[in-house]
């Protein structure tokens, strides 16, 4: 028996890093609503996929209004930019949202990306704050505690963010 000859694509494909499968909704047992694939937009606190608007659950993040400030850097920004900036990376290669609320005409989510819970992922990183009937307090105080995102130290943030700051010293 022969052995089979290894084409230059064959190894140049094998020589690859093996691709993350998309993120995909699992069975959950419950009956409850699952949508995933392709992002079509988002905003810092809200995803839009098959033509549906999904909030995130469990998160809070500053107004598009709302201004804060670098003190070092002698700069003023729209404080919502950085989880619109966060939000983006984490999208990259798809989402999959189970809604586990209707309130009025919004459809509240769980959403998992590839980093693992997206609502997780942004109060993390310092850029949302955690509701408080959410299950993200440990993520918000070890973002406080590393001063991350609009957390840090030389940030001034909105006002209902900063009473959460002087609470946690």
């Amino acid at each position: 028996m022969r052995a089979p000859i290894l084409t230059v694509t064959t190894l140049l494909l094998l020589s690859l890093p093996a691709l993350a499968a998309p993120i995909r909704c699992g069975d959950d047992g419950d009956g409850g609503a699952c949508v995933w694939g392709k992002v079509e937009g988002y905003d810092a606190a809200s995803v839009q996929i098959r033509g549906l608007t999904l909030q995130i659950a469990g998160i809070i993040v500053p107004h598009r209004r709302d201004l804060c400030q670098n003190k070092t850097a002698k700069t003023t920004f729209d404080c919502a930019k950085p989880a619109r900036k966060r939000m983006g990376e984490l999208l990259t290669k798809g989402i999959a949202c189970d809604i586990v609320d209707v309130a009025g005409d919004k459809l509240i989510a769980r959403c998992a990306v590839t980093e693992g819970d997206l609502g997780q992922a942004l109060v993390a990183s310092g850029v949302a704050r955690a509701d408080r009937t959410g299950p993200y307090d440990p993520d918000q105080a070890a973002a406080l505690s590393g001063k991350k995102g609009l957390w840090a130290a030389d940030m001034i943030i909105p006002k209902d963010w900063d009473v959460i700051r002087k609470k946690s010293e």
